[in-house]
């Protein structure tokens, strides 16, 4: 009797990709003896035993092999990583900084390497087997930014579970990608010039392509290097914690690795087919819709502003015949000078102002100043908002130019843009920026919606100017286990004690059901500000 034993019986827990390691080989079983022989014919090894103990030497030649593989993986694994004790400002108890080595070419594993930063805040008491992982947004922002959390809302779960920041591949300190497209501050006149202008976008693809192949810097690849550093690190599963861009990345790292999650909390919802910059004129358009209802309906506001929509309005049709001069403060000199202020700069100065409802309690008072020609509070707004050196411009048009921009259609543009005050321009200057930066390699199939039974929890707030509740909605559809929150007076945050409850709670059962969220119905706006507050100048 000959039996043949192929790879597929070799017990799961080898894993896939462990098994091409030995998926030419097989266990040949014929006339009381063993072999293990390749597809070539070539003999491995040679056993002879009697046939009551084939099944046992079968076993055994199986635990053998997965055992020699293991030992070679985690020997890999662990030379690429390298973690040292260290001390971060205001962070307490154990805390390892350091580093993880991956190729920039993942599918040929040669050439260029990335040490991608790590910061792992080790469990303040007996740690649970599952770590959490912030994922921070932009895209191209560093999840290390985010460290300062452990003090914050993540600071509860802290108390039993490890907290790993990874920086992705081009952000942060993980061959950061940052090039300067107008987003220096102290260069007024270019800063508040026309948006993601040609020549500096071209600039900036030139000098980064001196140490970086562009096309590799996508979601999918730096999702497979986050789960490289899980297994380096020794975690079976994960808590995965995205932040606006960073749930879009937590989305595509559960349909790439749905073994190794055990939970979801998504702050910011976005998902695949949101074709970033296509978002931003119908998400901002509803929120300042929102804030002109909640101005009106407030009467401090609406006596200070009673005509705030109208104003706005006239403010936007001086744009008409192109940028308008207009005074502002150096920030540098703190001298009085003469800026053209460009449409597309104002209108994303406003539409950044209107991010979180903490920004959005000036936003009255900006407009109200712009309408009587004093533009300096809407300049302070700006400077103090632009995100400038925090996102890597290179991840961020990689990303965007690469997973959004080519599935806009012009009928998108249209139907997305269309009575908005953004208007079609943003995301047109963001398509011609995109015309000559290098693309990754992203399938047609991307922008589907994942589908996923894992718990999933998302927090959607209603004057979110970036990814309002109907991205979550739509997500929804496809995770049975999921369960949206929706809040009314939320913006695109993360931030006070209702939500570090519901977070902690989540993390703690690792399920959103029989979850009590009543105390989002309690959140509020912080009131609208008549006066603008002395550190909000540049004194």
């Amino acid at each position: 009797m000959t039996l043949l034993i192929p790879y597929s019986l070799i017990p799961y827990s080898c894993e896939n990709t462990r098994r091409r390691t030995i998926r030419a080989w097989w266990l040949i079983v014929a006339n009381g003896e063993i072999r293990m022989q390749n597809e070539s014919g070539v003999v491995k090894e040679r056993t002879i035993a009697p046939v009551s103990v084939l099944l046992g030497g079968i076993c055994l030649a199986v635990l053998i092999s997965c055992s020699v593989y293991f030992s070679a993986a985690a020997s890999l694994s662990s030379s690429r990583l390298a973690l040292h004790p260290c001390k971060l400002p205001g962070i307490a108890g154990d805390t390892r900084c350091g580093t993880y080595e991956v190729f920039e070419d993942r599918s040929t594993k040669s050439g260029r390497t990335i040490k991608l930063k790590i910061v792992v805040l080790k469990s303040l008491g007996k740690p649970a087997p599952d770590a959490v992982f912030p994922l921070h947004g932009g895209p191209g922002a560093p999840a290390t930014g985010l460290v300062e959390m452990a003090n914050e809302i993540l600071k509860p779960v802290r108390q039993d579970h490890d907290l790993v920041f990874v920086d992705q591949r081009g952000t942060g300190g993980s061959n950061p990608l940052t090039c300067d497209v107008d987003d220096d501050t102290k260069d007024i006149n270019s800063f508040f010039g026309d948006i993601l202008p040609p020549d500096k976008v071209r600039a900036c693809r030139e000098k980064l392509q001196e140490h970086a192949d562009l096309r590799l810097y996508t979601t999918p690849i730096a999702m497979d290097d986050l789960d490289d550093v899980r297994a380096a690190l020794g975690y079976n599963k994960i808590d995965l914690v995205g932040l606006s861009y960073g749930t879009l990345a937590s989305q595509v790292y559960m349909r790439q690795h749905p073994e190794h999650v055990r939970s979801v909390f998504l702050v910011g919802v976005a998902t695949p087919n949101m074709k970033q910059p296509l978002l931003f004129p119908r998400s901002a358009q509803h929120a300042m819709d929102l804030l002109f209802v909640d101005c009106t309906a407030d009467k401090t506001c609406h006596s200070t502003f009673p005509r705030l929509q109208e104003e706005f309005g006239v403010v936007l049709s001086r744009f008409n015949q192109g940028p308008i001069p207009v005074e502002m403060i150096d920030p540098v000199s703190k001298e009085h000078v003469q800026v053209k202020l460009a449409r597309s700069s104002f209108v994303e100065g406003i539409r950044l102002a209107m991010y979180s409802t903490f920004s959005q309690q000036f936003v009255p008072k900006i407009i109200h100043q712009a309408y009587e020609n004093d533009y300096v509070p809407f300049e302070e707004a700006a400077v103090h908002l632009s995100p400038g050196a925090e996102v890597a411009r290179g991840v961020y048009f990689t990303i965007t130019c690469s997973e959004g921009v080519p599935f806009i259609t012009e009928k998108d543009l249209v139907d997305e843009t269309k009575n908005t005050y953004v208007g079609p321009e943003r995301v047109e200057r963001h398509i011609t920026a995109c015309k000559e930066w290098p693309k990754g390699n992203i399938a047609p199939s991307y922008i589907d919606l994942v589908k996923s039974d894992l718990p999933v929890l998302m927090i959607s707030g209603e004057v979110d100017s970036s990814s309002p509740t109907w991205f979550g909605e739509s997500a929804l559809k496809f995770l049975p286990n999921g369960r949206q929150l929706k809040i009314r007076y939320l913006g695109h945050q993360f931030e006070g004690k209702c939500l570090r409850d519901i977070f902690t709670s989540f993390i703690k059962n690792g399920s959103a059901k029989n979850l009590d969220a009543s105390c989002t119905e309690k959140i509020r706006r912080p009131p609208f500000a008549t006066q603008l507050p002395p550190w909000f100048g540049f004194d």
